[in-house]
């Protein structure tokens, strides 16, 4: 069994966190970059098609929402409100896209988005990570 000492316990909480924090809003904010590249014209025809002219206008929020959040979680700003929104994106976005059952790869997108929410609203607990993390859990 890994057993961790006090110290590594503390780089982890430390660096880790930052680390973790990072690539999840790096998720976001690619996404989001790389469908404002494409005017989101691959995720208008393919999820939002039913809401007719609106989808564009839909399309964009998300597109604003992904790379502003993910770059705010990305940075450590105002992390609580960041991942807060997109936890109401991914929630939205899977139950848009990813809610046929009967395809296999729906089931594993699902529970990916779900996996990203928990990720997320850990972050909305503990916040940004680094020294502040590690003197909460130092608290307990």
């Amino acid at each position: 069994m890994l057993m961790l000492t006090s110290g590594q316990r503390d780089l982890v909480r430390d660096k880790g966190t930052i680390l973790g924090r990072a690539l999840i809003g790096l998720l976001f904010f690619m996404s989001g970059v790389s469908m404002a590249l494409t005017g989101g014209s691959g995720f208008i025809a393919g999820t939002l098609a039913f809401l007719g002219p609106l989808a564009i206008v839909v399309a964009w929020v998300a597109i604003i929402v992904k790379i502003v959040a993910g770059g705010a979680i990305m940075i450590g700003k105002r992390v609580g409100l960041a991942s807060a929104s997109l936890i109401v994106f991914t929630i939205l976005a899977t139950a848009l896209a990813h809610m046929n059952w009967s395809d296999p790869t729906q089931i594993t997108a699902t529970l990916k988005n779900l996996a990203i929410v928990g990720g997320l609203m850990y972050l909305m607990a503990y916040g940004p990570g680094g020294a502040h993390t590690t003197r909460l859990a130092n608290e307990e």
